[in-house]
């Protein structure tokens, strides 16, 4: 890696990994929880009569995500009724806030007589909206699996969202000419190789090196210039129960963010308390991060980004996170399927031998839930103790524009109690430059998501020296998310 970073405008600078930290006192790297809505759960399930009067959640069917030209929060989710026929469809629901969800009468597919519902696509799988195809036919893309165990999977393409058209059939050689379980979809301009602009995730079981089923769900990843043309990377598998202390990892969240890569895992275990064959399957979200894209460390993986719920809760069970996050402004939502402790002998190596019907996973309820981080939320640096001062310092940093300011991330401030103070460093003597010690900031006591750090009347780009280090302290309980650089005179 190069060990000078650059400050060029639009850089932020995040704690997901601790590359950027060359020196830390007193202070550590926590993996933050997400905030769940009041309101959960959020998307009300069909009346008795209707086609997802059981479960309406980001599942099998998994995307939610927010359109910009159109102002609303979109949503394409499986459901399933209330029989125990071993059948899903994906439904549409669309919300001004995220949090109101409207279900469009679509009249496109025929259930129980009528088409009077929600239904637009008979398969399953997840969706992306692409503002960088030019044909506006397919616009919109997914990638779709029926329930019938057809080789492969099928590219499916629409202007709308809601009207679909079959593309090829893509097979992969790794999938040894079964069906895949897709996981994630995402268009990817991180990545500077066109061949590698759509990338998606897949599972298989592979052997278990723990008590429980003998084969449990890997994570492969994939790429391709478009989503009919993909192959496998070569790093495969990019996620593996056995690499860590969970038994399963069932599904998964994954996002270019920052020059980096964000992964919410789906963490699960069995506890063995007499339900199925090995217990109860439980699961919350947990965080993974790479640098590539294609290696993944677990980070802090003792702290959850979303719990599941207590005893009785709706998402008392296990959780399953949508395929990727919804930023919009400062805000981070992240959707994902809440299901009760009531889910016994489930997933189906779990069923229990006397079970009469070909599934478990159709006969229980699943909604959908929201959780909601700040910007840059995934992570932060605080005091060990939330009361003793302590700093950490960067590699060198060198100053390619002129008139930039340095900004910070910072919540959890109190005045006179938790801030947030910064000294540029001549990265030769590791001292504090004159005129831009920690004595000289002026203190960050405020929250907030972009906030200008100043010394007196001066910013970053008065700084007398170049490359330079930045050393943040840290006081009380005030938390750093993240730091960066912007135009000068943009931010307060």
């Amino acid at each position: 890696m190069n060990r000078i970073m650059n400050a060029k405008p639009g850089t932020r600078i995040l704690f997901l990994d601790m590359d950027n930290v060359e020196v830390q006192h007193n202070v550590t790297r926590r993996v933050l929880e997400a905030t769940k809505h009041p309101a959960n759960p959020l998307l009300p399930l069909g009346d008795v009569h209707e086609w997802d009067s059981l479960q309406a959640a980001p599942w099998a069917s998994r995307t939610v995500l927010y359109d910009e030209e159109e102002g609303l929060f979109k949503c394409w989710y499986a459901g399933t009724d209330l029989s125990t026929e071993r059948w899903w469809a994906t439904g549409y629901a669309y919300s001004e806030d995220g949090i109101n969800w409207t279900k469009p009468r679509l009249g496109l597919f025929e259930y129980n007589g009528n088409r009077d519902n929600n239904i637009c696509v008979m398969d399953l799988g997840p969706v992306i909206k692409d503002p960088g195809e030019d044909d506006p036919n397919k616009r919109y893309k997914m990638l779709k699996m029926g329930l019938q165990r057809e080789r492969g999977i099928r590219a499916g393409y629409s202007s709308d969202g809601l009207h679909w058209q079959e593309g090829a059939r893509i097979d992969l050689p790794e999938w040894e000419g079964g069906r895949p379980d897709m996981v994630v979809l995402l268009r990817d301009d991180q990545d500077p190789d066109p061949n590698r602009r759509y990338k998606f995730v897949w599972q298989r079981v592979l052997p278990s090196n723990k008590p429980g089923p003998e084969g449990v769900r890997t994570k492969y990843l994939g790429y391709g210039p478009d989503i009919e043309h993909f192959e496998a990377s070569k790093l495969n598998p990019i996620l593996h129960p056995n690499d860590g202390l969970e038994h399963e990892n069932h599904f998964l969240m994954l996002a270019p963010y920052c020059g980096q890569y964000v992964m919410l895992y789906e963490y699960g275990w069995y506890t063995p308390n007499g339900s199925g064959n090995f217990g109860s399957y439980c699961a919350d979200i947990r965080l993974a991060t790479s640098r590539d894209g294609e290696r993944y460390e677990r980070i802090n993986p003792h702290e959850k980004i979303i719990p599941r719920g207590p005893r009785g809760a709706w998402d008392g069970g296990f959780l399953v996170i949508s395929d990727k996050p919804v930023i919009k402004g400062d805000t981070i939502y992240l959707y994902y399927a809440g299901n009760g402790e009531d889910w016994t002998s489930w997933p189906g190596s779990n069923k229990h031998a006397g079970y009469r019907f070909t599934s478990t996973g159709c006969v229980r309820s699943s909604r959908m839930g929201l959780a909601t981080l700040r910007r840059d939320g995934f992570t932060c640096l605080q005091t060990t103790d939330g009361e003793t001062p302590g700093f950490a310092s960067t590699r060198p940093i060198d100053r390619v524009a002129g008139d930039i300011d340095l900004v910070a991330n910072v919540g959890c401030t109190l005045q006179n109690r938790s801030w947030v103070e910064v000294e540029v460093l001549d990265p030769e003597t590791g001292d504090p430059m004159a005129g831009f010690t920690r004595a000289d900031c002026c203190d960050i006591s405020r929250d907030g998501t972009q906030l200008a750090v100043r010394w007196g009347d001066r910013g970053i780009f008065n700084a007398p020296k170049s490359p330079f280090k930045l050393r943040f302290w840290i006081y009380g309980a005030a938390r750093l998310h993240a730091f960066g650089f912007e135009p000068g005179g943009l931010v307060d």
